[in-house]
């Protein structure tokens, strides 16, 4: 829950609160350059190299690399 860069990479994101991305501020592999929030409860995967929040609670899992 707080508001720096933190490089992964993640292959999942547990949302606690809901959190504002600042895409800016990360690679998670979106075109778009306005922020987005994700929802309560949600749980996202993919292949997140890095992720900052402008706000919320999430937990970031990471992906096992070879």
């Amino acid at each position: 829950d707080d508001q720096i860069e933190h490089t992964g990479p993640y292959c999942a994101i547990f949302v606690l609160t809901n959190a504002a991305v600042d895409v800016s501020e990360c690679t998670i592999g979106i075109d778009d350059e306005n922020d987005f929030t994700l929802e309560k409860g949600w749980t996202i995967y993919g292949h997140f190299p890095s992720i900052e929040l402008a706000s919320g609670t999430i937990i970031a899992y990471y992906a096992k690399q070879n």
